[in-house]
């Protein structure tokens, strides 16, 4: 019982240390991310993180709530040209947006819109009236519900320490409404790997669509569309002073409690990269840009340009060879990494080493393809940053004669030595069988002989 006990422990040690993101990290120039209070740096590809600052200190999310809102949306399995019509009970909830100055898509109750448009009206402008929409539809006209399933949501995403009590982040930290910059990144990565929202939050802008109550067309509208709402990630934005082309959305958000904040996507050269910025000072930069952007655009220009995934173990060649006996086919056995490894590495000046440990020195066949005889891990200026196991490919036959050789090898001097006395044994009894007969001929020889005469002379 007590063994098994102990398996079981160490199994989940296991479990967790795999699960464990690389943990390296490097910092970005000095100054680059003062004006945020907290930030989460990921890259994605490798499962390192780059670079955190207070990741686990709670804070007011703002609009970034809409993220869980729109996740659960898309989650839910209803089509998103499925037709809702907005309920007169939203209401008072969108008038209490009004009057918080909150974001709005231009929703108005009694009209007949998607799902689509509402989840482009939650995400793009970041329209409160959107996100609330949804949470009326998900939780049957209970926010209750729905807040109970934003947060069990949130849960099972891995979020330890954030608690949802609105569907779009005016509620304050005190109302219960608070995340952290790492749980927000586990938000932000289950919303990265939605393909549907990924469509969404990297458009720059949609046409709402003409209803009973927006009869009318804005100038260029297509057709059966009313009017445009745009994005609020500006550095998607060709025209931005601080356009970059590697960004793929995600969502902004913004409260006096919770300070500017944004949650965003990169991908360069085929890496991938997650980044949270929350409580960044408010106010604009002389381009007129927010500090949030700032902060990204310097954190990400700087791990762009400095740090980059690298492959540094791959599964074709052998990492090392092991000696083996009783096999006709091969005198060695390569051991290979059972898995890929991508590192991040700097660009000019890292140090990557590998360290091979096995768990023995040699083998005897037969030896079965899937052996797991030791493990591979990668280090990055002396800093553990992957393993993998190490791994047989192939089956090794044992030789019969082979086998029986290295058996019998032990035994020969003794076996030698008995040869050698049984030889001397018998060339001594062949001698004293011949020694016998001699005399056994010469006695019969002397029975069957005449006797001789005596004659006097």
């Amino acid at each position: 019982m007590k063994t098994r006990l102990l398996c079981a422990v160490m199994l989940l040690a296991l479990a967790i240390g795999l699960a464990m993101p690389a943990a390296a990290q490097w910092d970005p120039p000095q100054g680059t991310t003062d004006k945020a209070q907290a930030v989460y740096l990921y890259q994605l590809d490798t499962e390192t993180l780059v670079y955190a600052k207070n990741e686990n200190e709670r804070r007011a999310p703002a609009s970034l709530t809409k993220l869980m809102t729109a996740l659960l949306l898309v989650e839910s399995g209803q089509p998103l040209d499925t037709p809702f019509t907005i309920p007169d009970g939203l209401q008072p909830e969108f008038n209490e947006i009004l009057a918080n100055y909150g974001t709005r898509a231009g929703l108005l109750c009694g009209e007949t819109v998607t799902l689509q448009d509402l989840l482009y009206g939650c995400l793009l402008p970041s329209g409160n009236d959107a996100a609330s929409a949804i949470a009326w539809y998900l939780g049957d006209g209970d926010e209750a519900a729905f807040l109970d399933q934003i947060n069990r949501r949130a849960a099972e995403l891995g979020c330890t320490d954030t608690h949802f009590s609105c569907p779009h982040g005016l509620d304050s930290m005190d109302q219960g409404n608070y995340s952290t910059a790492q749980d927000m990144f586990r938000i932000a990565r289950a919303c990265m790997e939605n393909e549907t929202l990924m469509e969404v939050m990297c458009s720059t802008e949609y046409w709402m669509p003409l209803t009973e109550l927006h009869t009318q067309a804005d100038a260029g509208a297509p057709e059966g569309k009313s009017y445009r709402i745009r994005s609020t990630v500006v550095m998607q934005n060709p025209d931005s002073p601080l356009y970059r082309d590697y960004i793929r959305g995600m969502k902004t958000g913004f409260t006096d409690e919770a300070g500017r904040c944004f949650v965003s996507g990169a991908q360069q050269g085929g890496a991938n990269w997650l980044l949270v910025v929350m409580g960044a000072q408010d106010g604009l930069a002389e381009d007129g840009v927010n500090y949030a952007f700032h902060t990204t655009a310097d954190l990400y220009d700087w791990a762009l340009e400095a740090l980059a995934p690298t492959a540094a173990v791959n599964t074709e060649t052998p990492a090392t060879q092991l000696p083996l006996r009783w096999c006709t086919e091969a005198d060695t056995v390569g051991l290979y990494a059972r898995d890929p490894l991508v590192v991040l590495a700097e660009t000019d000046s890292s140090t990557l080493e590998t360290r091979i440990e096995t768990t023995v020195d040699s083998l005897s066949a037969p030896v079965q393809a899937g052996t797991v005889l030791g493990r591979l891990t990668v280090q990055v200026n002396g800093e553990t940053v992957g393993s993998t196991e190490l791994v047989v490919l192939q089956d090794y036959e044992r030789s019969f004669w082979l086998y029986a050789k290295d058996l019998v090898r032990p035994w020969l001097p003794l076996l030698a030595a008995v040869g050698i006395a049984l030889l001397i044994g018998l060339v001594l009894l062949a001698r004293l069988l011949a020694h016998k007969t001699a005399v056994r001929r010469r006695r019969k020889a002397l029975r069957v002989a005449p006797p001789r005469s005596r004659e006097n002379p």
